[in-house]
């Protein structure tokens, strides 16, 4: 009886410990940046005489418009993926003939 008494206080404390560690693992992922780790320096290609007219982050995206002669190519909207760095795309504006 001393033993089963025993089997049942330790089972308990390991239940305990467990529903801990469970909890500490929601709380740290809850509370971790939603951005993810940094991805370092982006170089991003404009042809010259181009600038840089507006930049938003929305929805984990940079979203930046470019400014400048359209004969060059300058006017366009480029998307870049905040967590990887990496451009998804690029928007061209150009002038009807």
């Amino acid at each position: 009886m001393q033993t089963l008494k025993i089997l049942v206080i330790v089972m308990g404390g390991l239940i305990v410990v467990a529903l801990a560690l469970v909890a500490y693992g929601l709380v740290s992922r809850l509370s971790a940046p939603a951005g993810g780790p940094a991805f370092g320096d982006v170089m991003l290609d404009l042809p010259a005489g181009c600038r840089l007219a507006a930049a938003e982050a929305r929805d984990g995206r940079l979203i930046v418009r470019a400014d400048g002669p359209a004969e060059r190519g300058c006017q366009q909207v480029v998307v870049i993926d905040l967590a990887s760095g990496r451009v998804q795309g690029r928007v061209q504006l150009r002038t009807a003939p």
